[in-house]
């Protein structure tokens, strides 16, 4: 006896493609097509996958032909997220510790309340926090408030000492002491003498000549400012920088238009008065030290008229 003929299955519905054809042991079996599912809830019949999920929500699977997208809630679909903002809470809780225990080790017996210390903690952490180029910003606040620091590291020592007796001592109070001490650092410091050139040199000509390393020194945003201290137009400046091909040239540009447009007037010195007035002291500073270390130009005693060597 002949065995019954196989029950075909019919081709797959206008929504469903081929999963495997058909063979002498199995009919065909279909599967939805691309953005289409069927599960439980609808197995006569395809359904079109959702394109989104609800607000607040973000999609954990895409759609299969078996099942829809699923969504699960944003806090627990951003686990990336939390751990970033973890590890930074992390780091920065370790840099204001490190800071907080050099701080005290700077005003106790570590550093014997030199403000110095202070200075290199406040460097530190500002460059850290802030990223490159934050240095010479930092080094500025700290010349332009040195008084500042200093009293204040000077009154958490006081605080912590053991009175002491005073018999027979005069006590001043710090205003006091700051204009006794003034005279005595504006007069032994070199920074505040005059610049000038070695062996009788041109003054100008002399100074040309470090223009290529003072583009180094001031900072590129302050460059204009420089320049206006200096008595150019903007409308000189901005002349200068079209017609100047590497923006890293303008500098050395518009200091040679400054020498050409005032003559003898442009003086180092001039210079150095722009930038502090500018309050960037940490340029005028390392532009002292470049001059003098170069042996080009040396500091002219006050009063003497003879000039004085730091080498």
């Amino acid at each position: 006896m002949a065995p019954p003929p196989a029950v075909v299955k019919p081709a797959c519905k206008s929504d469903e493609e081929e999963r495997s054809a058909c063979t002498r042991t199995r009919n065909t079996e279909c599967q939805c097509k691309p953005g289409a599912f069927r599960n439980d809830d609808s197995t006569e019949m395809c359904r079109k996958c959702s394109t989104g999920c609800p607000r607040g929500m973000v999609r954990d699977k895409d759609c299969t032909p078996w099942s829809d997208i699923e969504c699960v809630h944003n806090e627990s679909g951003n686990g990336h997220d939390v751990w970033v903002i973890l590890i930074v809470t992390l780091v920065i809780a370790v840099v204001l510790l490190v800071a907080v225990l050099i701080f005290r080790r700077c005003i106790g017996s570590g550093c014997g309340g030199n403000p110095k210390c202070m200075d290199r903690v406040f460097l530190w952490c500002y460059g850290l926090l802030r990223g490159p180029g934050a240095e010479d910003n930092a080094h500025n606040m700290i010349l332009n408030h040195g008084d500042s620091l200093s009293t204040f590291i000077s009154e958490q020592q006081m605080e912590s000492q053991e009175p002491a007796d005073l018999t027979g001592v005069t006590v001043q109070s710090p205003g006091e002491a700051q204009c006794l001490l003034r005279p005595a650092e504006a007069e032994g410091s070199p920074r505040s003498r005059l610049l000038v050139p070695a062996n009788g040199a041109d003054p100008t000509e002399t100074m040309m000549l470090f223009f290529d390393n003072f583009a180094d020194i001031v900072p590129f945003n302050s460059w204009d400012q420089l320049m206006r201290q200096l008595d150019l137009t903007n409308n000189e400046i901005h002349m200068i920088r079209a017609d100047t091909a590497d923006p890293g040239d303008a500098l050395y540009a518009m200091l040679m238009k400054w020498v050409n447009k005032t003559g003898q007037e442009a003086s180092i010195q001039t210079l150095l008065d722009a930038l502090e007035r500018m309050g960037e002291r940490h340029a005028k500073e390392r532009i002292q030290d470049l001059l003098v270390d170069s042996g080009k130009f040396i500091y002219l005693e006050d009063g003497t008229g003879s000039a004085v060597s730091l080498e």
